[in-house]
């Protein structure tokens, strides 16, 4: 497994995942382990798709999406509703 060194960056309800290095769209899932495992957080549910993979999580009774997408090459974590 890559070693990924992260840090979370919110901006209003939006928190931005600055990696580095960056996981190209195949090392979403390492770096997803990796997270998962460091944050102590609920896996949901991971799905990866053509444009955009998703992470959902649930932390301190409250669920999250992480998203990464593809065109952007940007990742964030929104409140998922």
């Amino acid at each position: 497994m890559a070693d990924f060194q992260y840090k979370l960056v919110k901006r209003g309800d939006i928190t931005f995942v600055e990696v580095s290095p960056h996981p190209d769209w195949q090392e979403f899932k390492s770096f997803v382990e990796q997270f998962i495992a460091e944050q102590q957080v609920q896996l949901v549910e991971l799905d990866t798709g053509m444009d955009r993979h998703q992470l959902r999580y649930r932390l301190n009774g409250h669920q999250y999406v992480m998203q990464f997408e593809h065109y952007t090459d940007s990742i964030w974590i929104e409140k998922d509703y």
